[in-house]
């Protein structure tokens, strides 16, 4: 048993009647088969009782101190019964992409921004897919979200909670030992937005929505009229639209809180308008939610001309700001907004409160009607004043 080495290796002879295997003396399990054409590395161990020949590589693809390592793990693995089967799959389970794709399944699989958390997964973390997930480091992190701030600082704020959940998910299912996330802070400043539309500008959105057309002209004219989020209307089902309104059901709310939203005759005429293609009223291609927001944003704001710039969620600040200079009590507005408050709110809030949450819809359809056609409404409803 001859002990291994480069021009050794490269002198073995194939026999007259075949190949041959010859066998390291400085690790017996580990040796090379000759043939005619090629040399080619293995190792020969028992795993759980079982003989396995694994193949490492050939000589001419594979140094002998390459091979010989491999050797060695995979006898050091087979006294613990780890097959390289095994080994590969545990790896693999332990890599950011794997870890990743586990948190998508198991935490986030109803979570409402679902879609956006994949989106940058696969945008903005797609770097570390391949690595294990235990390698990396809190430098890296702030890093990627220093780069990150420098055009985007809000979406770096994003990125840093999806990606402090996804390593504090793999903590607690003990994938890693300690999060490399914890205590970063946000890398990019927010200032709070006050942002509403005035009655001129709502009467100029409402037109460029008319030309934006479906999918997206009808989820701003939704979001306009019923001060719902972005995500919760994009997700509408016709079969959440009853003859009571909308309702909401908590897997799609925020904070898993559902509710009826009263649909006002204008948002039922928005519905009328809105072709009932498969489960979803909002859709593109194949019954999926509608996607490019940034590409309808961009179109719509040519379409507003020289309007100041807004965004969507502007519209739910738009929608609470009008009803108020409507005269409509704020925990009304409150719940048709579907806050959660606290104190002698939070008493009140046991109370559903739909019958004013309608008349205020009503009320707020006959003010956007008066401001669309710039004349005044016939049947503005009054609402009493909450004590």
């Amino acid at each position: 048993m001859p002990t291994f080495t480069d021009k050794m290796l490269k002198g073995l002879k194939p026999r007259a009647s075949g190949q041959v295997d010859v066998w390291d003396a400085v690790l017996p399990c580990f040796g090379v088969r000759v043939g005619r054409k090629t040399k080619t590395f293995f190792v020969g161990v028992r795993i759980n009782g079982q003989y396995r020949r694994i193949t490492l590589g050939r000589y001419d693809r594979l140094s002998l101190k390459d091979a010989r390592d491999k050797a060695r793990d995979i006898i050091n693995d087979a006294q613990s019964g780890i097959t390289p089967e095994l080994k590969k799959k545990r790896e693999a389970k332990g890599s950011f992409g794997a870890v990743a794709e586990a948190f998508m399944t198991d935490y986030a699989s109803e979570h409402r921004t679902r879609g956006e958390m994949q989106r940058m997964i696969n945008s903005y973390l797609k770097e570390w897919r391949d690595r294990p997930i235990s390698e990396i480091t809190r430098g890296e992190i702030k890093e990627l979200l220093r780069v990150k701030a420098r055009t985007a600082p809000i979406m770096a704020n994003r990125l840093l909670s999806l990606i402090t959940k996804i390593f504090n998910w793999a903590l607690k299912e003990e994938l890693i030992a300690s999060s490399p996330a914890t205590r970063i802070d946000r890398p990019g400043q927010e200032t709070e937005r006050e942002r509403s539309l005035s009655a001129d500008e709502i009467r100029t959105a409402w037109g460029a929505f008319d030309k934006l057309g479906y999918p997206f002209g009808a989820v701003y004219k939704m979001a306009l009229v019923t001060g719902q989020r972005r995500g919760e209307i994009a997700g509408m089902k016709w079969a959440e639209i009853t003859g009571e309104g909308w309702k909401l059901p908590g897997e799609r709310a925020k904070k898993a809180k559902g509710h009826l939203v009263p649909l006002s005759s204008l948002a039922r005429e928005i519905l009328d308008g809105t072709p009932q293609i498969g489960e979803l009223v909002f859709r593109s291609h194949r019954d999926a939610p509608v996607q490019n927001w940034s590409k309808a944003a961009k179109r719509l704001r040519k379409l507003c001309g020289s309007m100041e710039p807004w965004h969507l969620h502007d519209l739910r600040r738009t929608f609470a700001t009008h009803l108020r200079s409507l005269g409509v009590d704020r925990l009304v507005v409150s719940k048709l907004l579907n806050h959660a408050e606290a104190g002698i709110t939070k008493v009140y809030d046991r109370y559903s409160a739909d019958p004013e949450k309608t008349a205020a819809m009503e009320r707020w359809t006959n003010r956007l009607r008066e401001l669309i056609s710039a004349a005044p409404a016939d049947n503005v409803v009054q609402l009493k004043k909450s004590c």
